[in-house]
């Protein structure tokens, strides 16, 4: 593919990102959560509400001194809970408590209302977004591997009712 190319693909797919974002920052704002910790409850909903905080990083694309940025607030705010286990000192698990299960479903209630996030896709044939989903996971499965793409893009939130 030439330069011409890639540039589109890279500006494209910035521009997609950037614009996604802002919308659930918008969502965020009703709630004071960033995406980011929006997304650390998802991740933990949808394994099993335990995660090391290096997995959590691994999950969410970010590095450790971010993770523990984002814990902080979070276990501040009272929406998780950091256990250090007694025989291993530094290893640590993560959970939901009641308060970020209940926030959880809150966001949850909120996107599934909003019917145009996280884009307006209105103009596009379910056919075509189906195509965009699958070329977009043929891409991800090189560049993250297959096992990340079924913890994260295609897992599901507990308890959370899709239809």
């Amino acid at each position: 593919m030439d330069l011409y190319f890639r540039q589109q693909l890279l500006l494209m797919i910035r521009a997609l990102y950037f614009d996604m974002e802002n919308k659930w920052a918008e969502i965020g704002r009703e709630y004071n959560l960033s995406p980011a910790q929006q997304h650390i409850l998802f991740l933990l909903s949808s394994n099993e509400n335990k995660l090391t905080p290096t997995k959590i990083g691994e999950l969410g694309c970010w590095h450790n001194s971010t993770v523990t940025r984002l814990l902080n607030r979070l276990e501040t705010n009272g929406f998780i809970y950091v256990e250090t286990k007694r025989n291993h000192s530094g290893f640590k698990v993560v959970s939901m408590t009641e308060n970020g299960k209940e926030m959880l479903e809150k966001l949850i209630k909120k996107v599934k209302s909003t019917e145009r996030f996280p884009f307006d896709l209105r103009h596009l044939s379910e056919k075509e977004a189906k195509l965009f989903l699958e070329l977009g996971n043929s891409i991800l499965d090189i560049e993250k591997g297959k096992e990340f793409r079924n913890n994260v893009i295609e897992a599901q939130a507990e308890d959370c009712d899709y239809a």
